[in-house]
């Protein structure tokens, strides 16, 4: 019984350290996109971009 009781525990540690890892990615991921956005809102096109999606 010992035993299982100490998988559980371990198991249980290591889905909420997943789960942390998970969430501060996230945050830094989102914290990088918006910050990437924010830059680039203020930046004029130097070049003529017609056609550019073609």
């Amino acid at each position: 019984m010992a035993t299982a009781e100490r998988e559980r525990k371990s198991a249980r540690f290591y889905w909420i350290l997943i789960a942390g890892l998970l969430v501060g990615y996230i945050a830094i991921k989102s914290h990088h996109i918006a910050l990437a956005i924010e830059v680039y809102q203020g930046q004029p096109l130097t070049e003529d971009t017609s056609g550019a999606a073609k």
